[in-house]
């Protein structure tokens, strides 16, 4: 077996990072030891990773961000997270790469920080008790994360105000005049996997419905357009019929409002709709466009971006927990509800 970068630094008497910097150019070190640490590659025949070599020069370095992948693919909501990071991150000298391994693949994790192949990550999508914290914990690389575990007190993250959101399209229905809803949710695996988003948005519906003495149907919806065909089958045969439908499920929203127009039920003369969680683009790809209560994408992704920076820079404070407000933008997808 080869000699790691790890071998080399103990050899040289450095750092791991500073044989990073040593090959990519990316940090000032002096010039002995630069020297030490290529006198340790010659003697240990190193060859330094391409991908390491080929960031010569750059200001910065690499950060990853880690969105684990699915059979549904991204949605164009999640993209925007993507591209608000990609985009601060190289406003502040760094590459950003797009770790996509499934969110179970700890293992894979551990070997892309232990290489030392990024200077930090980003972790979303976090479930309840997420495997992926304690990881990057151990292996001392600088993280952030973009939602937080159930036992978050010690972590840094940037996370949607779920409270907030959750008690925003309550009122909007209900000040619309709606007592009757639909939440159009995603499906029990997403629920049994811990996932933090969706039980923050379970949650916060439920004490403004309760507070607004509102009725609520739910359906669990799989994350896919034909999930929302069905949810829609399933709302339709629903006596009395909910007013307003609250979702929080961008793909299977999108077989819905699909169904909803082949099945005569209009937008929103019919049924209201309210968009949880998603953004801009999506809302405006429907017909009427979506009414949404969301947090700024873009606003938490470059936040995310500026803290870990800050902890690579050895700049980062005590940790805060940063929640977003979300934004009420009403569209043409609600109104109040028709009387009989």
């Amino acid at each position: 077996m080869g000699a790691t970068r790890d071998d080399v630094a103990r050899l040289a008497g450095v750092s791991s990072s500073t044989v990073s910097y040593a090959i990519s150019g990316r940090r000032t070190i002096s010039e002995a030891t630069r020297q030490r640490v290529e006198r340790a590659m010659a003697e240990l025949d190193y060859t330094p990773n391409a991908f390491a070599r080929g960031l010569a020069g750059s200001r910065g370095g690499i950060l990853a961000l880690h969105y684990p992948s699915s059979p549904r693919g991204v949605t164009s909501s999640e993209f925007e997270y993507v591209a608000a990071a990609t985009e601060r991150a190289r406003s502040c000298g760094y590459h950003l790469l797009l770790w996509s391994n499934p969110i179970g693949d700890v293992e894979g994790l551990g070997s892309l920080v232990s290489e030392r192949l990024v200077d930090g990550v980003i972790l979303m999508e976090l479930t309840s008790t997420d495997a992926r914290v304690e990881v990057l914990e151990r292996a001392g690389v600088p993280f952030t994360n973009i939602g937080r575990p159930d036992d978050a007190g010690r972590l840094w993250f940037v996370d949607a105000d779920y409270e907030a959101m959750g008690r925003l399209a309550v009122d909007h229905v209900a000040d619309l005049g709606h007592e009757h809803l639909f939440f159009l949710s995603q499906g029990l695996g997403a629920l049994e996997r811990g996932s933090g988003p969706l039980t923050r948005t379970t949650r916060a519906l439920a004490g403004p419905v309760r507070d607004r003495g509102l009725r609520v149907e739910v359906v669990h919806a799989d994350t896919s357009v034909r999930g929302g065909r069905e949810a829609f089958a399933a709302f339709a045969a629903l006596v009395p019929r909910p007013t307003a439908v609250l979702a929080f499920n961008e793909m299977a929203l999108a077989g819905f409002v699909q169904a909803a127009a082949l099945g005569g039920c209009r937008v929103p003369d019919d049924v209201t709709v309210v968009a949880l969680s998603i953004g801009d683009l999506a809302a405006d790809m429907t017909s009427p466009p979506l009414t949404t209560v969301s947090p700024p994408g873009e606003e938490i992704a470059a936040a995310a971006v500026d803290d870990l920076v800050a902890a690579i820079e050895d700049r980062r404070g005590e940790a805060p927990h940063l929640l977003v407000a979300p934004r009420l933008t009403v569209r043409g997808s609600s109104a109040p509800p028709t009387r009989s």
